[in-house]
């Protein structure tokens, strides 16, 4: 007999025990345990359902089906079942705790308004803040040079701060919805002020709703950019995502967007206006768990048309994060921490060489990037995040071979 056999007959098993002895609570209990795992909910309710009819008095039972109707979307009779698990005077605090949870996600759900809002701020250090190359012999009109030492790698401190704002006015229970994003960046260099850096980023669409697990979404997209306080480009574009969830495995969307993007000459970058053109993003987004693994990733293909074909590319990506999340009792109170490993690489390969550089030789790179980020809560929506990022460029052009070290902490808020 397969493994699989196996396990359908124990759960019949169960099933047919079940009904022979209603009033055996410890076989329902296991059967709706089993229900849930092989995401069988209407079958998990009816058996949590007929224990209550036996012994009403069971407030994690009623937590389980307060739990199983908000997973089928049913949120008035999960409301029901959650606000009675907390009625009588022997309710455990961890059941309260998570009713509590529940309910105010019930809330979010039924408010035809949702938000959320992420600000951070800090300090960061880097050994390569200008992005210099690893050594000072490079190339110049197909010959090798010496670089000024200015132009290599020096390292810097910087002030930063970042917001990101997300809003979704719902239309309808079916998922219909019109979302905005707003993302802030400010960096202010220690020494380099020609890098300080500023952007905005506007994105509204409009999501439609497809059934219960998957939508579609087109949205215009606005970038300002700023670089040593003076406009480096401005981008207007649009895209399109479509959205589905996997059931209890998590979600996955796909994308593709474009912009203009027009660059504009300053004293730093005096030939920055070369770069306009078209930048075309084709992706996958992931967010997964399976038990207790968590991991997102992101797959890109880039397409970038500039003015000048040395200054067009494409490129590949691929992003990956491991979040862990756990709970610590730190003076006394219960604080949450999020550890997640980062890792990424790109392939990128320009169209044509360039004669400032190179005439003969087309420019291509292949960048590693790996990292981690900690936040922990210091209380309730406020915490502090600690975030360290290496990248590493193998270029066959030594102009562009070069590493970073990137170490940053500083608060955080979350609405």
């Amino acid at each position: 007999m397969t493994p699989a056999a196996v396990v359908q007959g124990d759960y019949e098993a169960l099933f047919a025990q079940m009904y022979r002895n209603p009033s055996d609570l410890d076989v329902s209990f296991r059967f709706a345990h089993e229900a849930v795992q092989r995401g069988d909910y209407e079958a998990a309710i009816g058996a949590l359902e007929r224990m209550l009819f036996f012994n009403p008095d069971l407030p994690r039972v009623k937590l389980e089906l307060g739990v199983l109707y908000f997973k089928l979307g049913s949120y008035d009779i999960a409301r029901g079942y959650l606000q009675d698990a907390i009625k009588g005077g022997n309710v455990p605090d961890e059941i309260r705790a998570q009713v509590r949870a529940y309910l105010a996600e019930i809330d979010r759900q039924l408010s035809n308004h949702e938000y959320s809002v992420f600000l951070h701020a800090g300090v960061r250090y880097q050994t390569n803040a200008n992005v210099g190359p690893n050594g000072l012999l490079v190339r110049a009109l197909g010959q090798d040079a010496i670089l000024d030492p200015r132009f290599g790698k020096q390292a810097d401190f910087n002030a930063y701060q970042t917001a990101v704002a997300n809003y979704a006015y719902k239309l309808n229970r079916r998922g219909d919805a019109i979302e905005l994003t707003v993302i802030g960046l400010n960096s202010r260099q220690n020494k380099l002020s020609q890098y300080d850096l500023g952007l905005a980023e506007v994105m509204v669409g409009h999501r439609v709703g497809l059934g219960q697990n998957a939508s579609i979404k087109y949205y215009a997209i606005g970038d300002q950019v700023w670089l040593g306080d003076a406009t480096y480009f401005n981008a207007l574009g649009g895209g399109v995502a479509a959205r589905i969830t996997l059931g209890e495995w998590g979600l996955a969307e796909a994308f593709a967007e474009t912009r203009h993007r027009r660059f504009f000459n300053s004293n730093n970058y005096p030939t920055a206006s070369e770069q306009t053109g078209d930048l075309t993003t084709a992706g996958l987004f992931t967010d997964l768990r399976k038990g207790g693994l968590h991991w997102t990733s992101r797959f890109t293909f880039d397409t970038n048309q500039a003015i000048y074909d040395f200054n067009s590319y494409k490129r590949y990506s691929v992003d990956m994060a491991l979040p862990y999340e756990f709970a610590l009792s730190v003076f006394g109170a219960a604080r949450q921490f999020v550890v997640a490993p980062t890792f990424g690489y790109s392939f990128v390969r320009y169209d044509a060489p360039n004669p400032i550089v190179d005439p003969f030789v087309v420019r291509h790179d292949n960048e590693w990037r790996v990292g981690g980020i900690f936040d922990a809560q210091l209380v309730d929506n406020v915490g502090i995040r600690t975030q360290l990022n290496y990248f590493k460029i193998n270029s066959n052009l030594p102009n562009y071979t070069t590493d970073n070290l990137a170490v940053s902490v500083g608060p955080t808020v979350r609405f």
